[in-house]
């Protein structure tokens, strides 16, 4: 078979002598496996080939499929067998008279080269093997798509006991010390992501949504000494999230995070966003009042206090009743169900959740209750109604206040 050539830069980190190359998405595919091979038991491969999550693979495959400007970092790919080889420009002749040859370092010149195969070569992914799969699903729908290139990184592996363990190691410290990105990165930097580029738009170009009025953190809730913010940019994250999947129409929150729309589309999604809090600004005539007061900080001071104050100025407040919104949207306009929403109590020393989102004694918010509270304000709107719904709400309630279901009491209903 004739050899094969991928263009390599060899490098050391520490033991390891590595090759970075270019492969196509098509060869890539057909040559590369998963790391089946690490292990001589085959229910122990078999383990990590369950660990292969088909959906994430099909996310990665949707991607490369519907992103012009798809990109992968790296893969790392395992080598033995066959008669891999390395070949060295040890001489090279410049065709413009921008450098010269003498002026090259020999590290650098010992780094350029060719790395070749026979064919008979296995290789198998350490790192990146659901990138693989979703390659491979891509290429079952596409192959269009196999032109592509992406950076491969090759190591030697020996099938020995020692070989197997060496590898072993390097698939464990490539896999636990990966990092995902985090809340904040997203949110700072996604260009894919519908909800991260809603936020950032709201917060550089909306008055009512500066980084004055919204706190610049990747925790959901606000420091308890912070008397200034209405909310963080990540809990206004998580609010746009149910926003966009669950209220303005169904769709995936994978697919408002991985594809990004059109110019128009996210336009739609900002105005939706907008138009959202300008009705929930009219259930609260202090939300009002906070988004048109020239010092918010005076507004907020006095509605979230020691005494608890009003639940759309707290985070938690904010998600219940987006996630409110998504149950009475159902057969509704937008401006229908928040006029609804209207009806409920917001002060957090009132029921429903004084003694169960808010502890007066301590002054607290207990975020652990927040979803029973939501079923109570579900009751409080005629949606939770069901015999057998309103019994699994009493006897929650009655484990919660240490009580007999007989003397639990709801809130009188706003809607019947």
């Amino acid at each position: 078979m004739k050899r094969r050539f991928l263009p390599a830069l060899r490098g050391i980190f520490g033991d390891w002598a590595y090759y970075s190359c270019l492969m196509s998405l098509t060869e890539l595919s057909a040559r590369v496996t998963f790391a089946k091979e690490i292990h001589k038991s085959k229910k122990l491969s078999a383990l990590i080939q369950r660990e292969l999550k088909r959906s994430r693979a099909k996310e990665i495959a949707e991607y490369l499929q519907t992103n012009p400007e798809r990109f992968f970092n790296s893969l790392v790919v395992a080598v033995y067998d066959g008669d891999p080889a390395w070949h060295q420009l040890d001489h090279f002749t410049p065709q413009v008279h921008d450098i010269a040859v003498d002026d090259v370092p020999e590290d650098a010149v010992a780094s350029l080269g060719f790395l070749s195969f026979n064919g008979e070569e296995k290789l198998f992914a350490l790192d990146g093997q659901h990138r693989l799969a979703g390659i491979q699903e891509a290429l079952s729908k596409d192959n269009a798509l196999g032109d592509d290139e992406v950076s491969v990184i090759i190591v030697a592996h020996k099938n020995t006991a020692p070989g197997l363990i060496r590898t072993r190691r390097l698939f464990t410290t490539l896999n636990k010390t990966a990092k995902p990105v985090s809340k904040g990165e997203i949110i700072a930097l996604d260009e894919a992501d519908v909800m991260a580029i809603t936020v950032r738009d709201l917060v550089e170009n909306q008055a009512h949504f500066s980084d004055g009025r919204i706190l610049i953190v990747a925790n959901s809730n606000l420091p308890v000494s912070d008397v200034s913010h209405l909310t963080t940019i990540a809990n206004l994250y998580d609010v746009l999230t149910i926003l966009f999947s669950k209220v303005k129409e169904k769709t995936p929150v994978k697919e408002l995070q991985y594809n990004r729309p059109s110019d128009k589309c996210l336009a739609e999604y900002r105005d939706f966003a907008l138009l959202y809090f300008e009705l929930l600004a009219k259930t609260s005539p202090k939300l009002a009042e906070y988004f048109a007061a020239a010092i918010p900080e005076k507004v907020v001071k006095s509605q979230r206090t020691a005494r608890g104050g009003n639940v759309l100025f707290r985070p938690v407040g904010q998600t219940l009743f987006a996630h409110l919104t998504e149950a009475l949207i159902k057969g509704r306009s937008l401006e229908d169900a928040m006029a609804i929403l209207k009806l409920l109590p917001t002060d957090l020393a009132k029921a429903p959740y004084v003694n169960l989102l808010w502890n007066p004694t301590t002054s607290t918010l207990d975020l652990r209750r927040q979803l029973l509270v939501r079923r109570i304000l579900l009751y409080m709107l005629g949606i939770v109604k069901t015999p057998v719904q309103i019994k699994r709400l009493r006897d929650d309630l009655a484990r919660v206040l240490a009580c007999e279901p007989s003397e639990v009491s709801f809130p009188e209903k706003v809607v019947n």
